[in-house]
């Protein structure tokens, strides 16, 4: 009996199994945001090579019929057995949603707090010791770091990293922060799902990089704005791709300034235009496997280069991530020429050398949140 049950459970299995390759795939999951696994990823080297039958099992998972369905579950159960809130040793009530992303009051995600840890402690030193290189080796360039600021670096023993870095900065380095003290303040800043700041917190920061830097050169007062978009379109951010994107939606938000001029803009050598991302998304929204923040504003390319043609004011180059992305014309409008570099996606020849003679760099300037300043090695500055 045994037997005959099983001869006719293998050739339903195996319709069932080819059924689902046969029936119209998605490309994309748009709650995951990322890419699908479909028939097209098997070649007839995958038969050679020996991943055939993985390259299988991924598609089936991934086309498997009400997948959306049984993930959304998945991740709903996942909530229900968050810890509870509590207060805990970070002064501030929180719960744990997933093993690293914790949520606040209204539904703001952030990641793990930043407890003592040696090694990393060692790590944001270190750093702090690269940006104190890169003076003593450029000692006629003017140096300044930007801090900015998200709630996890002001709670539990987060202050301990920012000390860390600044005690290795050597004299004539200047640095300056975001305001962000309060859960008050991280919500007014910040984005309630994505690890960036929203365009309050970036016209903030613009403000006061500005500012800094003008103690020492004639670039102007910071710009007034002179009209703030926002869209509609609901926008779930990078931490909370962690959870599966539920929770509480966010919003895209810009500003236009008054006051910016005309220039070129270069991105790994070829002439964009940053208004089209933004026209893109203002016309479809996103139907795609990427961030709302990185659709709506532009991509992050090891090098850009804007030219303001205003010869009376410095050059500057920035070491930044993509939090620069959302104020990047705001600063560049007042100086010469800007030179933006994420050294996350250098290339192997990079020479810190040519960018500082080929384009006559007056100061440096490092703009880049604590995950990056403090602990991402591809971040560090090859100096020599």
């Amino acid at each position: 009996m045994r037997n005959k049950l099983f001869i006719l459970i293998l050739p339903l299995l195996f319709l069932i199994g080819t059924g689902l390759f046969l029936l119209p795939q998605e490309k994309i999951s748009v709650q995951e945001k990322r890419s699908l696994a479909v028939n097209s990823d098997i070649s007839p080297s995958d038969l050679l090579n020996g991943t055939l039958s993985d390259n299988a099992e991924k598609i089936l998972k991934d086309q498997f019929p009400g997948r959306d369905t049984v993930m959304t579950a998945y991740y709903r159960v996942k909530l229900l057995c968050g810890r509870p809130f509590n207060s805990g040793n970070i002064g501030i009530p929180y719960r744990y949603l997933s093993s690293n992303v914790i949520e606040l009051d209204d539904g703001y995600l952030i990641n793990d707090p930043l407890f003592a840890d040696e090694d990393k402690l060692f790590t944001a030193s270190s750093r702090g010791w690269n940006v104190s290189e890169l003076k003593q080796q450029y000692p006629d360039t003017d140096v300044y770091v930007y801090f900015p600021t998200r709630i996890e670096e002001t709670i539990a023993d987060g202050t301990l990293y920012r000390e860390t870095f600044k005690k290795q900065l050597v004299p004539g380095i200047r640095t300056a922060e975001l305001n962000n003290t309060a859960l008050e303040d991280h919500q007014k800043y910040f984005y309630r799902s994505d690890f960036h700041w929203n365009v309050q917190g970036a016209y903030h920061g613009y403000t006061d990089i500005i500012r800094m830097i003008a103690q020492d050169y004639d670039i102007g007062e910071p710009l007034p704005v002179s009209e703030e978009i926002s869209f509609d379109y609901p926008f779930h951010g990078n931490i909370s791709s962690q959870i599966g994107h539920l929770g509480k939606a966010d919003h895209i938000t810009d500003y236009k300034l008054s006051g910016i001029g005309a220039y070129t803009l270069t991105a790994n050598g070829e002439v964009i235009d940053l208004s089209d991302s933004k026209r893109r998304y203002a016309a479809e929204g996103n139907h795609t496997q990427y961030s709302d923040y990185d659709l709506y504003f532009g991509n992050n390319y090891f090098e850009r280069i804007f030219d303001f043609k205003q010869p009376e004011r410095p050059n500057i180059l920035i070491f930044a991530d993509s939090y620069v992305n959302v104020l990047q014309e705001w600063l560049a409008s007042h100086f010469n020429r800007t030179v933006i570099l994420d050294l996350r996606t250098r290339p192997d020849d990079f020479s810190l050398e040519y960018y500082m003679k080929e384009y006559d760099i007056d100061l440096v300037l490092i703009l880049e949140p604590y995950q990056d300043l403090y602990f991402n090695g591809n971040m560090f500055i090859p100096v020599y």
